[in-house]
């Protein structure tokens, strides 16, 4: 362990107690990590060393890189062990800066930004790939496509989210070319009884609530169970959302090397349906917003309509899911762990909307769409794997082989009635209309074979390889809106995707590693798995990646840094080669580097900050929505630069008060693939303070966006006629107890 610890006693803020267990700034270096990767948290901090009092321990190291994280690794790798970037944000360190959906938290780490609409609930954009390239993963399984299945998420329930960045197919299947976000639940331990409650209230009539905690039953048994409810009214007219998330389990542990963990989680939400802000010819607009975006076309985002709702009085955009799963660990000896995972997921989703807001020119008037669709998904898989811990040519090896099987049903069914006009500055917003479905009912079976090798090559030099073969059998019916199956366009295909990765990693001093890595992935052609069409009758888009980089603990561990190059090549992606052809020719290359580092300033002052810079383009690209020849163009919402900096007092005039803050800056991008839609570069801040009531009952106020500034988060291709504006400045007051 590199981080020294000193220990105080006296009564800290909460705040400070939910700091030191988080990433933030503070983490234990007095007892080591849970299985899962989370770090203890206080309470077990306190019973571990014997004291009766809480206490701070201020032992700091924020990227704890000697925690597993399995997001990276089945392998049970530290971070540190691990050729590849991975950043994560705890739960301490998501309720200290507020953030309340799983997309705000995810967007706050080095080198991402996030959509934000109804329509891609919790689309990432990271390392020059966007949309489906980045895949979501629960509690590390893959559910579908992120850019259908995932939804914003409450966070309350969440232990922590894991970012793994790169192709990660070699451990997760097709999709994850750009990186792999993991969101991982609470689950129960052993460690004692413990309960949270939240409460906050905020601008746009924003309220979260939030009550869980754990709860040892007996010697061998544990539950845990969280509850948590967001809605808020929305900074567009008429756009609110809600969201009631529950999450339980019970653990049974019988012996120090058998464990069965049985959760569920339940999810009911309904977001809001601002799908963006028209984009308006100049001469229209009376009080044109400057400094956010210029088009080719001269057209500009008018004051007045910046908080108009467009869609229709019925619009929706709803969804519940529930989710099972048995997972169980075995050790028959020190030598060897078997693991189980089976899992059932079922989801229904509904949208129902005019999403499409077009100024005409010739009319002065927004022409509206009409779009409807609907999820039914059955999911049922069943996830194992056999560890082994043994000597290889008489050298320390760590081997892991395992299955991943599952079953799906997922029902589509969607139509696109008749539009209408509407008057941009006083739009009726009317209703959606009939509704007549076209259904496409898709089917897979997916088996695959895996395995991953960790072999101590001298007591410095670890070789860390890894393998995938899979087989999906991919089943897609289509159905008229007459109910007439349409077998020309319905079709059978196989996938037979293979991925691997070889990476060394070399301790160069005691606290400094360094990596060097190559990795492989695949993804279908030009869509998503559930919307490639009989036309497009290819194989999978091809990746690969070569990646190195640089972990260390600096100054007797009162620093980090973290940094990595990587250069990424994907192939075979979808393109326009004639007028009616399509063919997979086409090329993006990514290229960059990203640097990350923290600084315990003082006992009291944190600072940590991240810089990322990221050179991509399309090669031999038209594309094949709009024909518009792309090659040299930079993907759609990739900034070429990314940088966060937070900082925190503790203890601020010797009173239970801590204060801090943070600024985000996102970079030029381009709205569209032509890149004549230039999305100008932003920076918004957050500031907090957090005054201790008693021991175990915290105040804070906290000011998002506090600028107030009026930028473009996200320009969506397929709407192209306007974009998402981010929300303006939010205040907020909450209270925590801990009990």
């Amino acid at each position: 362990m590199t981080g020294f610890p000193i220990l105080r006693l006296y009564r800290p803020s909460l705040a400070a107690i939910a700091l030191c267990t988080s990433g933030l700034g503070y983490a234990q270096d007095t007892l080591p990590a849970r299985p899962d990767g989370t770090a203890p948290d206080a309470r077990t901090i306190k019973a571990g060393m014997g004291l009766t009092e809480e206490i701070t321990v201020t032992g700091w190291r924020l990227r704890q890189l000697d925690t597993p994280v399995p997001t990276a690794s089945r392998l049970n790798l530290s971070i540190r062990d691990t050729p590849a970037t991975l950043d994560r944000i705890g739960a301490d360190e998501i309720l200290t800066r507020g953030f309340r959906t799983v997309e705000e938290a995810t967007d706050s780490l080095p080198g991402i930004i996030s959509g934000g609409a109804p329509g891609d609930p919790s689309l990432f954009s990271m390392r020059g790939f966007t949309g489906e390239q980045v895949m979501i993963l629960h509690n590390g399984l893959y559910l579908g496509p992120a850019n259908m299945i995932n939804r914003p998420g409450n966070t309350f329930n969440i232990a922590s989210i894991d970012v793994l960045k790169g192709p990660a197919s070699v451990l997760y299947g097709q999709g994850a070319i750009g990186g792999v976000v993991n969101i991982v639940n609470k689950h129960p331990d052993f460690d004692g009884n413990t309960r949270q409650a939240l409460a906050s209230y905020g601008s746009f009539d924003t309220v979260s609530l939030g009550l869980g905690g754990n709860m040892v039953l007996s010697d061998t048994l544990a539950g845990r169970a969280d509850v948590s409810y967001h809605r808020t009214d929305g900074y567009v007219d008429d756009a609110g959302s809600n969201s009631f998330n529950a999450t339980g389990a019970l653990l049974f542990q019988p012996a120090s090397d058998l464990s069965v963990e049985l959760s569920v989680d339940y999810l009911r939400d309904n977001l809001s349906t601002y799908y963006g802000t028209p984009l308006v010819s100049a001469d229209f607009a009376a009080d044109s917003i400057e400094g956010i975006l210029s088009g080719a076309d001269g057209r500009v985002i008018d004051r007045r309509m910046r908080f108009t709702n467009y869609n229709v009085n019925d619009d929706k955009a709803h969804s519940w899911q529930i989710w099972p799963r048995l997972v169980v660990n075995w050790s028959p000896s020190d030598a060897v762990t078997l693991s189980n995972t089976a899992y059932y997921f079922h989801a229904e989703r509904q949208w129902i909307n005019a999403e499409n807001y077009v100024f005409n020119s010739d009319t002065n008037l927004i022409d509206r769409d009409r779009f409807f669709v609907f999820h039914n998904q059955d999911l049922v898989g069943d996830q194992g794997s056999a560890t082994f811990r043994h000597t290889l040519f008489g050298l320390s090896n760590q081997l892991v082989v395992g299955f991943d099987y599952n079953h799906l049903d997922f029902v589509r069914s969607r139509g696109f009635p008749d539009g209408d006009s509407v008057d941009p500055l006083n739009p009726v917003r009317g209703s959606f209309g009939p509704i007549q479905k076209r259904v496409s009912p898709t089917r897979w079976d997916q088996i695959a074979l895996f395995a991953e090798d960790s072999l101590d090559l001298t007591s410095r030099l670890k070789l860390v390889t890894g393998l995938r073969a899979e087989r999906l059998y991919l089943t897609r019916e289509n159905y008229g809106p007459d109910g007439a199956f349409q077998p020309a366009i319905s079709f059978r295909r196989t996938y037979k995707p293979f991925n691997w990765r070889a990476g060394l990693v070399y301790d160069v001093a005691p606290h400094v590693t360094a990596y060097a890595s190559y990795s492989t992935g695949k993804d279908p052609v030009g869509s998503n798995i559930f919307l490639v069409n009989a036309g497009q009758n290819f194989g999978l888009s091809s990746s690969r990646q070569f990646e190195a980089g640089i972990k260390a603990d600096l100054l007797d561990g009162r620093g980090s840094l973290t940094a990595a190059v990587y250069d990424i090549r994907r192939s075979d992606i979808l393109t326009q080669v004639a007028i009616d052809t399509l063919n997979n020719v086409g090329k993006q290359t990514s290229r960059g580097f990203e640097l990350s580092g923290e600084l315990k300033v003082s006992r009291n002052w944190a600072v940590t900050g991240s810089g990322t810079y990221v050179d991509a383009e399309y090669q031999d690209f038209i594309d094949p929505n709009y024909g518009i020849a792309a090659s040299g163009n930079r993907p759609p919402n990739v900034p070429a630069w990314t940088g966060n900096v937070w900082t925190s007092v503790q203890h601020i005039g010797g009173l239970p008060l801590e204060a801090g803050g943070g600024v985000k800056y996102v970079g030029k991008r381009y709205g569209n693939t032509a890149n004549d839609l230039v999305l100008k570069p932003y920076a918004t801040g957050i500031l907090y303070a957090t005054y201790s009531l008693t021991p175990r009952l915290s105040l804070t106020a906290r000011v998002n966006n506090v600028w107030g500034k009026t930028f473009v988060q996200w320009a969506d291709i397929y709407y192209p006629a306007q974009v998402m504006l981010g929300e303006p400045r939010r205040a907020e007051a909450s209270i925590l107890a801990r009990f």
